[in-house]
This record gives C-alpha cells, sequence and structure tokens, in this order.
C-alpha cells in the first residue's frame, strides 16, 4: 500500500495527512484517489487545480486558446510571444489538470478547452484558409445538398479549387457526398448543424 501511494501521490500530501491522523491510511488512500481522478492534484505539480490559472501565464495560454480553438504551439508562441519551452511547459500543466485538450492534425498538436465539443475541431482548424471557410459558411447558411457548379457559381471560385477543398471537408467528416446523385452533391454530415454555423460566425482570425 504504502509503495503504491508513494508511487503515485506527492510524498508531502500523504505524510502531512497521515501525520495529522484524521484518516486510517486506506480511506485516505481512497479520498487521494478520487482528488487524482478529477486531477484536482496531479504528481510532481505543486499547485492543486483550484489555483493553477492564478498563475498568470498559465491564464494567458488558457485564454488564448479559448479565443483561438483549434490553434498549435507556434500560434501560441507567436500571439503570446514566449519561447518554445515556455509555452510546452504551460500546456503540459494546463493538460495535466484537465484545462485543456490535444488533438494530432496534421503533423501538429491543436489545442482546445476541454469542454469543447471535439466533432467541432477541425471545422476551427479548416476555417484558417478563406476560400474553405467560404465553402463551409454557403452550407452552414443552407443546411441543403449543393453541388460543386452551385458553389463555383455563388462563390465565383474556380471548380477546381472547390472540388480540393471539398474533398478536404469529406476527409475532415465535416461534410459528405451524397451517394449516387449525379451531379454530385454533398451535405452537412455534422449532428449539430446550429453549432456548426455558430462556430463559423465566432471564429477569430489568428
Amino acid at each position: 500500500m504504502n509503495k503504491k501511494v508513494d508511487h503515485l501521490y506527492p510524498f508531502e500530501l500523504f505524510d502531512i495527512a497521515k501525520r495529522k491522523k484524521k484518516f486510517a491510511e486506506l480511506e485516505l488512500f481512497q479520498s487521494i484517489s478520487e482528488l487524482y481522478d478529477e486531477k484536482w492534484i496531479v504528481p510532481g505539480e505543486r499547485v492543486t487545480k483550484d489555483k493553477v490559472l492564478e498563475i498568470l501565464d498559465h491564464l494567458k495560454v488558457y485564454n488564448y486558446i479559448n479565443e483561438h480553438l483549434g490553434c498549435d504551439t507556434l500560434d501560441i508562441m507567436i500571439g503570446l510571444r514566449i519561447n518554445f519551452r515556455w509555452a510546452l511547459k504551460n500546456l503540459e500543466t494546463l493538460f495535466k489538470f484537465g484545462f485543456i485538450r490535444a488533438r494530432v492534425y496534421s503533423q501538429y498538436y491543436l489545442y482546445y478547452p476541454s469542454e469543447s465539443p471535439e466533432e467541432l475541431d477541425l471545422v476551427y482548424r479548416l476555417s484558417r484558409n478563406i476560400i474553405t471557410r467560404r465553402i463551409m459558411k454557403y452550407f452552414a447558411e443552407r443546411n441543403t445538398a449543393i453541388t460543386v457548379a452551385e458553389l463555383t457559381q455563388a462563390l465565383e471560385i474556380e471548380e477546381g479549387t472547390i472540388v480540393r477543398k471539398l474533398n478536404r471537408l469529406v476527409q475532415a467528416d465535416i461534410i459528405s457526398q451524397i451517394p449516387d446523385e449525379i451531379p454530385l452533391q454533398y451535405e452537412i454530415k455534422l449532428s449539430d448543424p446550429e453549432r456548426f454555423r455558430e462556430a463559423l460566425e465566432s471564429y477569430k482570425e489568428f
């Protein structure tokens, strides 16, 4: 029991609580386990979850991620003017305490607040491209099946470019191609089109 506790939790926390003799060892272990599972305490960190965002740089990084969903490490470095090592340190702490989550996309780690719906992850990332964002907005405003020809005419963009962007959106599971339809038609694949529209309206430039 002692060996397992010492391995999982900070020595100081267990020792102080044990010396006060308020809990039996098993009860103490269970209580600390619950705090660990809820990420209120994290091995190797001397702060508790409620104190993390009182640290200025943690708060700055967290706020930046909230304002720029789908940002990567370089975005944070440039946006906050901090170096790579310091950016990673802050990201690691926020991740360990459950404030943010990360998603790998195209060889990058993308960051989101933990409560952000995963279905919209790539909506925010792909919105960085102006043409892709215009296409997604066109879908969001209509929420009906749309053809390449319609998009080409409405957005006044060359057909080959439209097709490439649509393929990217299909791969990202944002839209889907309707089978056996000629000409080819596409529709929103996301389960909540209204939230999709709101995400596009709330998009902020990096």
